[in-house]
């Protein structure tokens, strides 16, 4: 007798709704058996499936672990091996038969069902497990199995269920779809935070965390870790200190599914295991035994990087929902007790949920696949949450210039290829070329070179931190794959290679085996290795480089500056093709690289060359340049002058383009041009009646036609700018009457009553002013004034003593002359008794002299 679980209470409502509605949204908390129960209903509910041979379901699973776990309990509670009612179908293993109803698979497995079978036509339900996942396969799948009912089959079911399901959001988002719930079964979990006190050793504080509670509880241990590089330095430190009954148990999908399952399945007697592994384990896979858990609230995420076309690993603070789901491991079987390693503020300080897939995952399997069902873009499909537009539109720019799709977005035939291969779309495009190539140029071995540089580069590098550190050859790589055949991760990428090679013989029907078996050192020497180079440029054209200095530093065919570790091996070299790319404080870095031959690429047509007749000033010469250049995207090839580029329109063009960059400190202003610009803003700021030329810096920035370009119609360097008489090109803005409108209402000079001429400062901020010797404006009545009859405005006077320093300012010579002036005099007449200081100034003869010279004949 089956031990009853929570979902059993939902049985007869579940089944109901089943028959009555196409879309079913089930929310089951952990424990309840949704996965492991509720498909053996299907299989025997005789109503619902009168007839078996055409009404199969899918059980979609988020990893390849849990889809085998699944599928072998399953058939294990029915009394039958896997592959007769119950299988399971992976990328590269499946265990189905005509017999089989129930198909646990992966969603990107189901995402090709769907693509060979658009109609799902001897499918009744689909069930999307763990649903709130939404990983970027889920999200597609579910996007193709939703347009499949509401296009083409109105009979097809759709069930999507999880443990921690948003169902308010996704009811809103499907509002024909009916919502369930149930109770979920957890022992008891006691609670306890030890948060880390180092971050800089917070892997050796985990260490001391497990010791102690190995001492004080009793049962085994999940442990939650960021990533597998974590994980194998815990595996290596707890190996010297646990006892010989704690089994070391590695959990992380870069293991194999047999490495995997030694993890799930249960001890043997007086064994207790640590189960150490990352966020692979929240869900899906009970793991029998375990009623401890030791969070560390960390987690690695792939974020795609639009600079470096690559997934980055991005080490992030998990969700309130995942800490949740982790916490709940330990209550699967019994009582548990689960330690986080932060504090209780800082839990609640998370957020519910981490961002969606779609917004942060490389979307260009996505697109190929959207093209592959015959839309242009993916609104047209119903899915749940859209990526960034500009993201999208890239993707789909990055498919047309490998030719996966026309400029109508519709799959070519090279494009129907490309999507038959189990790998993405660029090493897809790689290796198809390749195939081609080889029997073009008889260049044997390229195709499989190809399958393997495919393999290798759809995995974490193969080289550890210390082999990678100034070693980004990826000739060194193929070899170390060729010649390490018991390395588990070389064995690894030549399976997949192998697959390749494989599928790729059968899409091109080659009557030629490809040659893959052998990996000894004689097949090594028999590969077109130096023609690396041309198979990463096919993957990634916009990552072609030229060496810009001896310092490492490249500049990318798509314009991005890319560095090179200076220690390098490769930093010698001209031309390279980056395979690996990350960044690093804004820095984009080469990880992984290939020396490759431009001349290689322009033999096999590879590379588009570019002729530009180019114009341009020099910042360092101080010159304008015309050459003529051949380019592949921004790498300049070769250049060489053509002086029948310049005329004057163009020349003005470059010199306008400086003003606009350096202002008008690009021309040589002397003390009177500047003067000169001021009188004629400040006239503009008091007198607008006058209606003279705007010349502020923006509006002769714009208008430079107006005044420069007739003087720079032959000016080619910055030396001849620095001689043009900037006075005069301004001047061309006035006519005559307006020249002498502005040396009327704005003068340069005062002459004062002794015949003086003293310069006027001009200010946008305050009234002009003029400095000079109080004696000499002596008889001055009244203020003297500036800026034309409608807008007079006194001058301001700074006068000053015998020894020129200023004692008064004043713009009201009248109210000096009657006010302050007795105490100024009774100054000036102790300093200097030498000079006239009379009673009277209003009516006193101004004059230059001291008293003795003013009375001599």
């Amino acid at each position: 007798m089956q031990t009853p679980l929570p979902i059993d209470s939902l049985n007869v409502e579940f089944l109901r709704c089943l028959k009555l509605h196409r879309t079913l949204i089930l929310s089951a908390e952990p424990g309840a058996g949704k996965s492991t129960r509720l498909p053996l209903w299907l299989l025997e509910e005789q109503a619902y499936v009168p007839n078996r041979s055409q009404n199969k379901i899918y059980l979609l699973q988020p990893r390849r672990v849990a889809a085998k776990n699944i599928a072998t309990y399953l058939a294990s509670q029915l009394g039958e091996t896997v592959g007769q009612r119950v299988g399971y179908r992976l990328r590269n293993e499946s265990k189905v038969s005509e017999n089989t109803r129930l198909e646990v698979v992966t969603e990107g497995v189901f995402v090709q069902i769907m693509q060979a079978d658009p109609e799902l036509s001897h499918t009744s339900l689909v069930i999307f497990d763990e649903f709130h996942e939404r990983s970027l396969q889920a999200d597609l799948a579910f996007a193709l199995a939703r347009d499949i009912q509401q296009g083409l089959r109105e009979d097809l079911t759709l069930l999507l269920m999880s443990a921690t399901l948003a169902s308010d959001e996704l009811a809103h988002a499907l509002p024909d779809a009916v919502c369930l719930h149930t109770q979920g079964r957890s022992f008891p979990v006691t609670l306890e935070y030890q948060p880390i006190k180092h971050n800089h050793a917070w892997r050796e504080q985990i260490v001391a965390v497990i010791q102690q509670t190995l001492k004080t509880h009793v049962g085994s241990m999940l442990v939650f870790l960021p990533g597998s590089a974590d994980i194998r330095f815990l595996a290596s430190a707890l190996e010297n200190i646990v006892n010989k009954e704690v089994i070391i148990c590695p959990l992380y999908g870069d293991l194999s599914l047999v490495e995997q399952q030694q993890a799930i399945k249960p001890c043997k007697a007086n064994e207790r295991k640590i189960v150490l592994t990352t966020n692979i384990a929240e869900t899906s896979l009970t793991i029998e035994g375990i009623n401890i858990v030791i969070d560390s609230g960390l987690e690695k995420v792939a974020i795609y990087d639009e600079s470096t076309l690559t997934n980055k690993l991005m080490q992030r603070n998990i969700a309130k929902s995942s800490a949740i789901q982790r916490m709940g491991r330990a209550g699967r079987m019994s009582k548990g007790h689960c330690i986080r390693l932060y504090n209780e503020e800082e839990f609640h300080r998370r957020a519910m949920q981490n961002g969606l897939a779609i917004h942060q995952a490389d979307i260009l399997p996505v697109v190929i696949e959207a093209a592959r069902w015959q839309v242009s873009r993916l609104a047209d499909m119903p899915f749940l949450d859209l990526p960034n537009a500009a993201i999208e539109e890239q993707a789909w720019q990055t498919l047309q210039d490998i030719e996966v799709v026309n400029d109508k977005r519709q799959l070519t035939s090279h494009g129907q290829q490309v999507v038959k291969l189990p790998c993405h779309a660029r090493f897809a495009h790689m290796i198809i070329q390749a195939t081609s190539f080889e029997k073009q140029y008889h260049c044997q071995g390229l195709a499989f070179l190809a399958c393997i540089v495919a393999a290798l580069l759809e995995e974490r590098d193969v080289f550890s931190i210390e082999q990678a550190r100034d070693n980004s050859d990826i000739v060194q790589r193929v070899r170390f794959i060729l010649s390490k055949a018991q390395n588990f991760k070389a064995r690894q990428i030549m399976q997949q290679a192998k697959k390749l090679a494989e599928k790729i013989q059968g899409l091109t029907g080659s009557s030629k085996q490809i040659v893959y078996r052998s990996v000894d050192n004689i097949m090594l020497d028999s590969m077109p290795i130096d023609k690396l180079g041309v198979l990463v440029y096919l993957a990634y054209p916009e990552r072609l480089l030229k060496r810009r200095n001896q310092n490492g530093d490249y500049l990318a065919s798509n314009g991005k500056g890319i560095t090179l570790a200076f220690a390098d091996a490769l930093n010698n070299e001209e031309y390279l093709v980056a395979a690996h790319v990350t960044q690093y404080q804004q820095q984009l870095q080469v990880r992984i690289a290939a020396i490759v031959d431009i001349k290689q690429l322009q033999a096999w047509s590879l590379v588009k060359i570019n002729l530009h007749e180019h114009l341009s000033f020099d910042e360092t010469s101080g010159r304008i340049l015309a050459v003529n250049q051949k380019k592949i995207g921004a790498i300049l090839l070769e250049e060489k002058p053509n002086k029948s580029l310049i005329n004057e329109e163009k020349i003005f063009a470059l010199w306008h383009a400086q003003l606009q960059k350096n202002g008008l400190s690009l021309l040589n202003w002397q003390k009177e041009d500047k003067s000169l610009l001021l009188r004629w803003q400040w006239l503009n700021s008091t007198s607008s009646e006058k209606n003279l030329p705007d010349v502020s810096e923006q509006s002769l920035i714009k208008n430079a036609s107006l005044w420069l370009q007739p003087f720079v119609t032959n000016v080619t360097t910055r030396a001849q700018i620095a001689k043009l008489n900037v006075s005069e090109m301004l001047l061309t803005l006035l006519d005559y009457q307006q020249q002498q409108q502005l040396k009327k209402d704005a003068p340069n000079y005062y002459i004062g009553p002794t015949g003086r001429k003293c310069a006027i400062r001009y200010s946008l901020d305050q009234a002009p002013i003029v400095s000079l010797p109080m004696q000499e404006i002596y008889g001055l009545k009244i203020s003297p004034t500036v800026g034309g009859n409608n807008s007079k405005v006194n001058l301001t006077f700074e006068l000053l003593s015998p020894a020129q320093r200023p004692i008064q300012v004043t713009a009201d010579i009248a109210g000096f002359w009657q006010g302050s002036y007795k105490a100024v005099q009774k100054d000036m007449k102790a300093q200097y008794p030498k000079h006239y200081w009379p009673d009277d100034p209003a009516s006193a003869q101004p004059t230059n002299k001291t008293k003795r010279h003013m009375k001599a004949p």
